[in-house]
């Protein structure tokens, strides 16, 4: 996180919210008891033990249990007390971290702030003190809700103040990513809160340790599924470095063939081999033939396009090597497959295009779209829309492309478009294509 004057406003801005919220909650708010400093103070010592077994998932961002003692805490001393908690605990785990001040602010304002709204959300729905009544079931997912929503919301903020990007676009992909681990959360926070309750102190914390040892489990398998993902990157920024005018061209593409295949209807799963299939689509332009064309700065002639033709198969050639690619091989070959058969190199046609080759032909043609040309600028997202539409059918999945230019998804794309424009800047002379004048200038663009 870079310190700017932007990242610096937002810290302000969250601590001094959560400074207001600590001194309501001391003047407003309850008295808690003995038994609830008890259950505060176990749990600033499980909540110290959980935020130091943080692993990176970004540059940017770190995952973290924290939020189990944190809400734990809050249903059992719904008050000061859970602030309290999670201010101590964020705080020793920070100075042990070793975090720079702004970061340990930072860290410690947002969890502040995120349980004491979700307390007030939580009391106003009727939430009590699961020490002493049965836990509610709606306040409790107001509660956690609460958090998860505003947690993710600043630091999402936070993120985009420090690279400049859209804080939506953060925010939207943070809440989809993490919402199947939200959701498993959820139980065991409750878990923590009655075992406390009813078995004391002592057995919550024997329970807690088999579940601090998976998550160090999974954290070493994310640190190694992190270091597979930017080994692969690695690659393909590689192989367009043979190229001065595609950089960048297949992180973009990819993400943008993950956000239409979530749009089309893909499973989870499905889409995320989308987008490694996608990031993949042009690796067979490595072999040495395509090295004089891709460094033409000019138009193709006919021979020229004919050898650029060839790189889906070798690149799905090169990809079937990989084993654990196996599956994408037919998406890899088939990604400049026409819908209405006049694509190459099998002219397939409708849905005999694979599903995925689908989806990676519109990524690859928006980014084609949205690069400038030595003799063009960049088309605006509306622009890019119109054509869109005007080939689906021709050119394009129609189905595919009716969902993915509804007015949300869409705008859910030009942000996705800004986003990758700033962390995968392209040249201005990107990308050069041939055009053909007979099914329309921009959407039968062969990108190299």
């Amino acid at each position: 996180m870079s310190h700017s004057p932007r990242v610096t406003r937002v810290v302000e801005v969250v601590a001094v919210g959560a400074l207001v919220a600590l001194a309501a909650f001391v003047a407003l708010g309850p008295v808690p008891s003995a038994e609830e400093w008890r259950a505060a103070a176990f749990f600033s010592g499980f909540g110290v033990l959980a935020a130091a077994l943080t692993y990176r998932t970004s540059q940017a961002t770190l995952g973290t249990i924290g939020f189990l003692p944190y809400l734990s805490a809050a249903i059992l001393a719904p008050n000061v007390a859970a602030l309290l908690t999670v201010f101590v605990s964020t705080l020793v785990a920070e100075i042990v971290l070793r975090r720079p001040l702004v970061k340990l602010v930072f860290n410690i304002s947002q969890h502040v702030f995120a349980t004491a709204v979700g307390i007030v959300v939580y009391a106003s729905l009727g939430g009590r003190s699961a020490l002493n009544h049965p836990p509610s079931v709606i306040p409790f997912l107001a509660l956690v809700l609460t958090y998860f929503v505003l947690n993710k919301l600043a630091v999402s903020t936070v993120v985009a103040a420090s690279d400049g990007t859209p804080t939506k676009q953060h925010w939207i992909r943070s809440m989809r990513g993490s919402a199947m681990y939200d959701a498993l959360a959820f139980p065991l926070i409750l878990f923590f809160g009655i075992a406390y309750s009813k078995l004391g102190p002592g057995w919550s914390a024997i329970l807690a340790l088999p579940m601090l040892g998976i998550r160090q489990l999974y954290r070493t398998v994310f640190a190694l599924q992190k270091i597979n993902e930017e080994l692969l990157q690695l690659m393909v920024a590689s192989i367009e470095a043979r190229d001065p005018y595609t950089s960048g061209h297949s992180q973009r593409v990819a993400r943008y063939a993950k956000l239409i295949a979530r749009a089309s209807g893909m499973s989870s799963k499905l889409a995320e081999r989308t987008e490694v299939a996608a990031l993949l689509h042009d690796v067979g332009k490595i072999h040495e033939e395509f090295a004089a064309i891709l460094r033409k700065p000019g138009r193709l002639t006919d021979d020229e396009f004919e050898v650029m033709k060839t790189h889906p198969v070798k690149s799905a050639d090169l990809v079937s090597k990989v084993s654990h690619f196996a599956d994408l091989v037919p998406a890899v070959r088939a990604h400049h497959e026409s819908w209405d058969g006049r694509g190459y190199p099998q002219q397939l046609r409708a849905h005999d295009i694979p599903l995925a080759a689908r989806v990676i032909a519109l990524a690859d043609t928006i980014d084609a779209m949205t690069t400038s040309r030595p003799y063009r600028e960049a088309l605006t997202a509306e622009d890019v829309r119109a054509e869109l539409s005007r080939e689906a059918g021709r050119q394009f999945d129609p189905a595919i492309c009716e969902r993915l230019l509804s007015p949300a998804v869409w705008a859910e794309m030009t942000l996705e478009i800004e986003a990758a424009a700033v962390e995968f800047p392209f040249n201005l002379r990107v990308e050069e294509a041939i055009v053909s004048g007979q099914t329309g200038e921009f959407a039968t663009l062969v990108p190299r």
